[in-house]
């Protein structure tokens, strides 16, 4: 599971190319960073779905995605794809949130992440 930690970390923070990085350096959301970042959602998700604790190296990079995203978003106001990430932001953290949803039988859980948009 540490590995897990290890390829979020350079997933969202890799110096030249991670996710949060280019877009808090007003270089976009990387959507095929963002598909990655989904792939990755997915996989915890199946990890953690019959799991009553999950690791805490791995939950403190996810809970912090959408919040830095969200703070950064003003960089892009008047931009044209500023309601684009606004509402790619939102399908983010209800993916996140199915990855700790307890119940496997809940609609939303199984379906894929990236579809899951407005709920």
């Amino acid at each position: 599971m540490e590995n897990f930690a290890n390829q979020l970390v350079e997933l969202l923070y890799n110096k030249e190319n991670g996710l949060l990085i280019k877009y808090h350096f007003n270089r976009g959301l990387d959507y095929h960073l963002l598909d990655k970042l989904y792939d990755f959602l997915e996989t915890v998700k199946k990890e953690w779905a019959t799991k009553q604790d999950v690791p805490k190296d791995v939950m403190y990079q996810l809970i912090g995605v959408v919040p830095a995203l969200y703070h950064d978003l003003s960089l892009y106001e008047g931009k044209q794809e500023y309601y684009d990430y606004e509402e790619k932001i939102v399908a983010l953290d209800t993916a996140v949130a199915m990855c700790l949803n307890p119940n496997t039988n809940d609609v939303h859980f199984n379906k894929p992440l990236k579809d899951l948009g407005y709920l």
